[in-house]
């Protein structure tokens, strides 16, 4: 998110006492459009995996939506991750600590094991998450839909009015009461016997999807 570590404890103090309130609050005062719903009830409804595909700076709309369904998401154990944590853990999100750099294996293998014994599996990523590049997805939201035997969800988030931090994600949050669009894209069933180079060019083909996704929308709002 581009702050400094003090100031990353501060809000992360903050966020375990009113983070999940403060999403769900600017979430029901948005004018908010939600494309693509009935796809993801319809998988919901068979009983399919989910793994909802967030880019990392535009997150905030699809945490309040998604919600509800009480996600599984593995977060950064760095300082901006602590904020991150407090936050999903208000909105009824089960987190579990670790990244590419520290802990992430661990993390990875609790979530799927947790997420093997429930009857609704779903789970959320920040693809691009933590370090970037912005908008390029990494292996683990691929994966997760792998080992699971899932779908991917593309989602992509706009607002009329919002705050966006300086760091590299971007990080953008809605301000009360903006005009905003949530589209949730069409769902990618991911074949899990996938290796190697095919899993490789897999990735690609789903991350550019999901960019466009993402830029189509926000091309479509300027309009």
């Amino acid at each position: 998110m581009g702050l400094d570590r003090q100031t990353q404890n501060r809000i992360s103090r903050v966020a375990r006492r009113i983070g999940g309130y403060l999403v769900n609050g600017i979430g029901r005062s948005l004018r908010l459009e939600v494309r693509g719903w009935t796809k993801v009830q319809q998988l919901l409804k068979t009983g399919s995996p989910i793994v909802f595909q967030f880019w990392h700076g535009d997150m905030f709309i699809g945490w309040y939506l998604t919600a509800p369904l009480k996600p599984a998401a593995i977060v950064s154990q760095a300082a901006d991750g602590d904020i991150a944590s407090a936050v999903l853990e208000g909105l009824n999100y089960v987190t579990f600590r670790g990244s590419s750099t520290r802990g992430g294996r661990k993390a990875y293998r609790g979530m799927i094991r947790y997420l093997r014994k429930r009857e609704v599996k779903v789970s959320a990523f920040a693809s691009d998450g933590p370090r970037g590049p912005r908008r390029e997805m990494k292996p683990g939201t691929f994966v997760a839909a792998q080992h699971l035997d899932g779908y991917i969800i593309p989602t992509a988030t706009v607002s009329k009015w919002a705050l966006r931090a300086r760091g590299w994600d971007k990080f953008v949050i809605p301000l009360p009461f903006s005009k905003a669009v949530a589209s949730f894209g069409t769902p990618v069933k991911v074949d899990p016997k996938l290796k190697s180079e095919a899993l490789d060019d897999a990735l690609k083909a789903v991350s550019l999807l999901c960019k466009k996704h993402q830029e189509d929308l926000e091309d479509s709002f300027l309009i």
